[in-house]
């Protein structure tokens, strides 16, 4: 990845899961990157670390909560004053909220809609227009997507976080397609659409894969991995969608016995 040193990223959900190690890759490997996150406390921690390992590139914080289209503005502000152009923007940053169709919370609706759809399209749209503003010759917008976003879970109450995650996959072919028609198409735009990844999205939703193997869950450090890679292929070269998982996973899941 020494091609990419000096160039800048952006990336949501920063401060834990694949966003934090996806920043600490490519800030060891000598990028700017921009951290955006709610948690604070969990970003000047990520940074201080990269200090004290004194990683070659540079880390920068912005708190931001991502279903506030305010707040993103007010970050893209910020870049743009104080960074400048951006190269790459890694939408990572999703929630997972159980809450079935036909007795599910509003609210919850709202918030897997609002950070999982609108927040991706808002960055995208922001992160665009720095690009052109700053004249970036090769940018690249990258959704973190999942195995949801090409299959129908099994679980009830998982509907309307599958329904978010086709979206994004949706949205993303639909911006690709308005980057050709624009005469942008040195800005490429990807999904990657993981399986299982062991972050904090099964805490917070209140859902546990402990009974799951080892073998049978990626890690944080795995996606970044490929993240990093994605980005660092040639201008010549779009993945559009790369779907990872763990060996003897499928796409689509079934009951298991």
């Amino acid at each position: 990845m020494d091609h990419l040193k000096g160039r800048v990223a952006v990336i949501t959900g920063a401060s834990a899961g694949i966003g934090a190690a996806t920043a600490i890759k490519l800030v060891e490997a000598g990028l700017t990157v921009v951290g955006i996150a709610r948690r604070l406390h969990r970003l000047q921690a990520l940074k201080k670390m990269m200090e004290e390992k004194n990683f070659s590139g540079q880390f920068f914080v912005v708190t931001c909560d991502l279903t506030n289209e305010t707040d993103i503005l007010n970050a893209f502000k910020w870049i743009d004053e104080n960074i400048g152009g951006i190269h790459f923007m890694v939408n990572n940053a999703g929630i997972l909220r159980i809450s079935k169709i036909i007795d599910g919370s509003t609210e919850h609706w709202h918030e897997l809609i609002d950070c999982n759809v609108l927040a991706p399209a808002i960055c995208s749209r922001e992160a665009y227009k720095l690009m052109k503003k700053h004249n970036i010759s090769h940018g690249h917008i990258i959704q973190i997507n999942s195995i949801t976003g090409h299959s129908y879970s099994i679980n009830p109450g998982n509907k309307i976080y599958n329904a978010s995650k086709q979206a994004l996959r949706v949205l993303t072919e639909g911006l690709r397609h308005e980057l050709a028609a624009a005469g942008d198409g040195h800005i490429k735009a990807s999904s990657i659409s993981p399986g299982f990844v062991d972050t904090e999205i099964f805490d917070a939703a209140n859902m546990s894969h402990n009974k799951m193997k080892g073998s049978e869950i990626l890690s944080a450090e795995e996606m970044a991995d490929m993240i990093c890679f994605v980005l660092s292929t040639g201008p010549n070269i779009l993945i559009a969608e790369m779907v990872v998982l763990s060996q003897g996973r499928t796409i689509q899941s079934y009951p298991r016995a």
